[in-house]
């Protein structure tokens, strides 16, 4: 009798289980921070994205269809970052309070635009 074939499902099967949890803890440790520069996303506490200041034409709340997102599970905190430049104009974030994140954006962008 061969296990091969038995072994690689296993493998297979934690290998898809272990992509999942890492997943799904990436979007847990999500976080965004606000930079005199830019808005940048972390993940484990890394930066792994930015969109610079001088790239954002405005902001507001709420999502759109077309668009690159670093989502967390808090679907109903979207912001949409509009971008100047880009084939992806749209980028949607889900900050814990997006008001508070908007004001502070929104104070940036003003400081940086003059």
């Amino acid at each position: 009798m061969n296990n091969e074939p038995g072994i690689i499902v296993l493998f297979g099967a934690a290998l898809l289980v272990a992509v999942v949890v890492v997943s799904v803890w990436a979007a847990i440790t999500l976080r965004y921070r606000i930079t005199d520069k830019a808005v940048e996303v972390l993940v484990f506490g890394r930066c792994v994205r930015r969109v610079r200041l001088d790239d954002i034409a405005h902001v507001r709340r709420g999502h759109c269809f077309w668009n690159e997102h670093w989502t967390t599970f808090k679907f109903w905190n979207a912001v949409t970052l509009r971008r100047k430049s880009g084939l992806v104009k749209n980028f949607v974030i889900t900050p814990d309070n997006p008001a508070r994140f908007i004001a502070e954006l929104t104070r940036k962008l003003e400081e940086h635009h003059g």
